[in-house]
């Protein structure tokens, strides 16, 4: 009987302990509550990290880590944000770090994306895959639909760039000013 009771006991704490929080604040890394899922509101201050995020997350002077998001990350005061694995929603902060699947919009004053389903639009755009559209004084891609900058680069164009200087390493020329325009059909 006492080995049924353990048993229960120890089942009830593993399902507390992976119940999601309607709020979480951290700072420097300590969660509070502790839980890696939140449904609802967090802030950092400094710095926090925790799995998964559905709802506003309000990174204060502070790098927000994140493993999945979904909602509006507002950064206050320099408020910066890292996605680890997966993002969708609006991210407005002066750095937004998503090294996974994006979706949706990146205002900042630097986003480092991978693949965007969306819109990048800072002073520097950086995306390691491919980027739909990107807006911005300085904006490179490996792949892009659309750029609007003084500067422009990517090793594959199939749509257009404006600006300045545009670099598309597969087009018909490679480095044009103004306007450079590759489809591929």
């Amino acid at each position: 009987m006492k080995s049924l009771a353990l048993l229960l006991g120890c089942s009830a704490l593993a399902g507390a302990a992976h119940a999601s929080t309607p709020v979480q604040v951290s700072l420097l890394g300590v969660n509070l509550p502790a839980s890696h899922q939140v449904e609802g509101a967090r802030a950092s201050f400094l710095y926090g990290r925790t799995g998964q995020v559905k709802g506003i997350d309000l990174p204060v002077f502070a790098l927000s880590d994140v493993d999945q998001f979904t909602g509006l990350q507002l950064g206050i005061f320099f408020g910066a944000a890292r996605v680890r694995h997966q993002f969708g929603g609006v991210a407005i902060n002066a750095v937004n770090w998503h090294e996974g699947q994006d979706t949706g919009v990146n205002l900042g004053f630097v986003n480092l994306t991978n693949n965007v389903k969306g819109l990048n639009w800072g002073a520097v755009n950086i995306a390691k895959g491919n980027a739909l559209a990107n807006l911005g004084f300085v904006n490179y891609a490996e792949r892009t639909t659309f750029q609007l900058g003084f500067i422009n680069a990517t090793k594959h164009l199939d749509g257009l760039q404006i600006g300045l200087a545009n670099y598309a390493e597969n087009g018909v020329f490679s480095i044009l000013p103004l306007i450079n325009f590759k489809k591929s059909f």
